[in-house]
């Protein structure tokens, strides 16, 4: 009998608690807007006095940018929700929220809601008068560094260029300015040398540089030969096959080997290696010099 008295009191009780209900009235956004334009939207709902709405930012689409958010109580009923969107999809899209009714911080119903939005391209002018007014913009990147590195190997290219045209210009002599064969000079530019005072002031590199200069001088005045740009390898290469260089390419390779060790490995030379490096060159100007002929004998008087 008791039991029947308490449930019958407890099914009084739950029909006099009035429902939690969260129902959307009304919802508004236009249909269609432009990409990447913000356009608004609002929620009109009703719900069971004395519980508060909320927005679930989690079920918001992931397409749009909310940037505005507001609500207003209408009436003890009745809420109005605002929201600013930005869109970053183009096509037809789902815009997504749910509200949550709350009530000392338990959710007690959820009213979700969904708004289909076609988002267009954003427009664009096609005004002939429209002109560019920002500054030229310069090319950054592994371009801008490709070209700086051509430029760079051309300017290098030009500059070798014409050093080596000038310094082989610089070489070659004209007829009238002197007439004496190219041993003679070469053997007086030797004795010149000699007498400048380089060695003296130890000056050795000068000395060396101005010594190697008098050899491909010579080459070029007799056999115009133009090392004036050569390395020591590539001067052996170009004289290897020369019928009067060939019984001289060992002291010719001595020569210049001593003198790249003075001008590029700074080494300091002895005056006994300054003698010998002197006298080989002495002996390839003397034996690659044309020879002399000998005077044609004369006819006796009968």
């Amino acid at each position: 009998m008791k039991k029947s008295i308490l449930f019958s009191v407890f099914l009084f009780c739950a029909s006099a608690l009035p429902a939690q209900e969260l129902n959307v009235v009304e919802a508004r956004a236009a249909q269609t807007v432009p990409f990447a334009q913000p356009f608004a939207l609002q929620f009109v709902l009703s719900h069971t006095p004395g519980y508060e709405v909320t927005l679930d930012q989690d079920s918001l689409s992931k397409d749009f940018e909310i940037t505005q958010i507001s609500s207003a109580e209408n009436s003890p009923g009745t809420v109005s929700y605002d929201l600013t969107a930005q869109p970053f999809i183009l096509g037809k899209s789902t815009f997504t929220v749910t509200f949550n009714l709350v009530q000392d911080g338990k959710t007690l119903a959820s009213a979700p809601q969904e708004l289909f939005i076609d988002v267009s391209r954003a427009k664009t002018f096609d005004d002939m008068n429209l002109r560019e007014i920002r500054s030229p913009r310069i090319p950054a990147g592994w371009l801008t560094w490709l070209l700086a590195l051509l430029l760079a190997a051309a300017l290098a290219y030009v500059i070798r260029y014409w050093y080596q045209r000038w310094h082989s210009r610089a070489l070659r002599v004209d007829k009238h300015e002197d007439t004496r064969p190219g041993n003679v000079i070469a053997l007086s530019k030797i004795d010149a040398l000699l007498d400048s005072g380089l060695w003296e002031n130890q000056q050795y590199k000068l000395f060396y540089i101005t010594l190697s200069d008098i050899l491909r001088e010579y080459l070029w005045r007799q056999f115009h030969i133009d090392a004036s740009a050569d390395t020591s390898a590539e001067l052996l290469r170009r004289v290897k096959a020369m019928p009067q260089m060939a019984p001289l390419m060992y002291q010719l390779r001595e020569f210049l080997s001593s003198g790249d060790l003075v001008k590029f490995a700074k080494a300091v030379p002895s005056e006994q290696i300054r003698d010998k490096d002197v006298k080989i060159l002495r002996e390839i100007i003397v034996e690659t010099a044309p020879k002399e002929l000998a005077p044609a004998p004369q006819k006796e008087e009968e």
